[in-house]
């Protein structure tokens, strides 16, 4: 076995709604109602479940959507922390061979930790819908080494479809302090991926690229999952089965390990929290296409 594979395999009762003021507060997280058989269902939280829980102790509801969406209106009791591509607030954006995204793990825990969050919070993060910008900052939380990192299912969409309460008065909270764990193994390099991408009988690379971008070139043996392919048109999570199904479909089989990789790693973060969900073994290659395609050395297909 090598040293990757070592390092990488060691590892809802309808609520009634009522006024954010006269929520009380809440000791504990209401069961969530399970609907799907999902391996890692802890990961993925229902309307349902977190509008009976909007105000649970030791829980910060994060909205990762822009700013003036959050002004427009939000879930209650969210805080706003806004994930944009191409350098922000959390990365540092780039090109090259050597491309790095993410800024230091200690100054996104600085960020984090301003914001009231800590590695041990519970977090609900959300977006548009299970969008990629919500999938970077799952993905970028569990890298940091937060302790529980939950998605909402469908995000705001289906909040807001489903006539659930909606806020436009901003949360803010105390500032905490957000000790980053860094987990190695949910962050591949181009070093790494280069070492294993022909491996195919124990490694397979999913690229999230638009189909043609795919079908044009891309790494040797990557297969491509769209980010719509995952989701129902409410877009919440299809069922277990359905993403099964899909995923074997494209001869991606849950005994080998899943390297999920994009543009620049906004797409594949997506990716990472749909493999991560459905238990699979996964990593992300946040230098994506990008890197990998800049590098004159890397072997691509068409």
């Amino acid at each position: 076995m090598t040293s990757l594979t070592k390092k990488l395999f060691l590892r809802g009762s309808l609520a009634a709604l009522v006024l954010a003021a006269a929520v009380g507060c809440s000791d504990s997280i209401t069961a969530p109602k399970v609907t799907d058989s999902f391996p890692n269902d802890q990961l993925l939280v229902s309307g349902e479940t977190l509008a009976a829980n909007l105000t649970a102790v030791d829980q910060v509801i994060v909205d990762t959507r822009s700013t003036d969406l959050y002004n427009a209106g939000h879930v209650p009791n969210a805080i706003s922390l806004p994930v944009s591509p191409g350098g922000g607030t959390f990365d540092i954006g780039g090109t090259g061979t050597d491309r790095t995204d993410l800024k230091p793990p200690a100054d996104i825990a600085t960020v984090l930790g301003a914001a009231g969050l800590t590695e041990s919070t519970r977090i609900v993060v959300y977006g548009a819908d299970i969008d990629w910008l919500v999938g970077r900052m799952f993905w970028m939380l569990e890298y940091l080494g937060a302790t529980e990192v939950v998605m909402l299912d469908g995000g705001y969409a289906k909040w807001t479809a489903d006539a659930r309460a909606t806020s436009t008065t901003a949360t803010t909270l105390a500032a905490a302090t957000f000790v980053p764990a860094v987990v190695p193994s949910r962050l591949v390099s181009k070093a790494e991926v280069l070492a294993h991408y022909d491996d195919t009988a124990h490694y397979t690379i999913v690229d999230s690229r638009n189909a043609v971008d795919y079908t044009a070139l891309r790494i040797p043996h990557a297969v491509n999952v769209l980010v719509g392919d995952v989701l129902n048109t409410d877009f919440t999570m299809k069922t277990q089965p359905e993403l099964e199904a899909l995923f074997a479909d494209k001869g991606i089989d849950k005994a080998k390990f899943v390297i999920t990789h994009c543009y620049v790693g906004y797409r594949s973060s997506q990716g990472y929290f749909v493999f991560r969900l459905m238990g699979y073994n996964v990593a992300h290659y946040d230098g994506s296409w990008t890197e990998w395609n800049a590098d004159p050395s890397t072997p691509k297909e068409s």
